[in-house]
């Protein structure tokens, strides 16, 4: 977000009769109306470029779940702009240590986890596809299933996917408050990928949402998983399916998927084709609600994450699944790509 840009949508969001208020899941969880979009930009409006560290606290109650968005009448990325206050106050010397530590641990390892995630991603096994599986920091910190899933179910697919050799698209830098560490390995992360046109699917939607924004070569495509695995289904002939699994789960559409990708039909289309039934939330689609696990809340806000988290697996109501290692974390919930690989496993793993 440019300068001039940033400016007027804290102009519009400042003067604003506060009519997105109700939409953010933080304030919900929290009860502040501190916390509400309106109150965190005013905020940010406020203390410009010195803000204290109670201000910081403030910019940290974001989740980048852009719900608020749905409800502005001036389409505001409140996020953009509390991710410039975040910078303000990382460049002030008032951050929370959650923001300060990242760019260490990014040095040293190449993403902003305490795990040996290249350990981890040296055992994916890659195919020999067009597409690159972007595995990415949050899949393989909790071991890298969710990869070696998504591969078998491609493979399955007849769409086999290589491995993208990167282990962390840098978001993370991005809402710490670190712009420039955040375009620095961004640009790192391009120049590995080569010079020609690549073909990325995410596990992580916040991610695929980040990358798409980066200056890939042209004809460069960037997606989910979720989208790349509904078309290769599409394409397979209904004899060579197996039953659906006979059980129910409740879908939880993440906030990076819904919102940031727009993508709202090929996860209900594989758990169409794969369950006997699935069921919806009241809150859904574009108007989903945030599990608490973006914007670095469960390290900046941790309490606040967790209550989140609890809010929304009450309104789930029972086992759910998702397409987000994070939410899928935050949630307890089943990540589909695990849905559709125990869904063809009823027919052996393919040779």
């Amino acid at each position: 977000m440019t300068p001039t840009a940033l400016r007027k949508a804290q102009e519009l969001c400042e003067f604003c009769p506060k009519m997105c208020r109700f939409a953010c899941p933080v304030s919900e969880a929290t009860g502040r109306e501190a916390l509400t979009p309106w109150g965190k930009v005013s905020l940010a409006v406020l203390v410009g470029r010195e803000p204290d560290a109670s201000a910081a606290l403030a910019f940290a109650g974001c989740s980048g779940c852009h719900r608020c968005a749905v409800y502005c009448a001036h389409d505001n990325d409140v996020p953009a702009i509390l991710d410039a206050a975040r910078a303000a106050a990382v460049r002030a010397g008032v951050a929370p240590q959650a923001w300060t530590e990242l760019p260490a641990r990014f040095s040293a390892l190449g993403h902003g986890e305490t795990a040996d995630l290249a350990a981890v991603h040296a055992t994916l096994r890659s195919g020999h596809g067009d597409a690159l599986l972007f595995a990415g920091c949050d899949a393989l910190a909790q071991g890298g299933q969710e990869a070696r899933e998504a591969l078998f179910v491609a493979k399955a697919f007849g769409a086999p996917l290589g491995i993208a050799p990167a282990l962390c698209c840098g978001l993370k830098l991005q809402e710490a408050g670190h712009p420039e560490l955040h375009l620095a390995h961004a640009t790192r992360v391009r120049r590995n990928l080569g010079q020609k046109p690549v073909h990325l699917v995410f596990l992580q939607p916040s991610c695929a949402r980040s990358v798409q924004e980066w200056p890939l070569p042209e004809g460069s495509r960037v997606e989910h998983v979720t989208s790349y695995l509904a078309r290769a289904l599409a394409a397979l002939p209904d004899r060579s399916r197996p039953p659906p699994l006979a059980e129910t789960l409740v879908w939880h559409d993440p906030c990076g998927l819904a919102r940031g990708l727009s993508e709202l039909t090929a996860p209900r289309a594989l758990l169409s084709a794969a369950l006997k039934d699935f069921r919806e939330p009241p809150r859904t689609g574009v108007d989903t609600s945030c599990c608490g696990a973006g914007g670095l809340l469960p390290r900046t806000l941790p309490d606040v994450a967790a209550k989140m988290a609890e809010e929304r697996k009450t309104e789930l109501g029972g086992p759910a699944v998702t397409s987000s290692p994070g939410c899928a974390a935050a949630l307890g919930a089943t990540g589909i790509v695990s849905v559709l690989a125990r869904w063809l496993a009823q027919q052996g793993e393919p040779s």
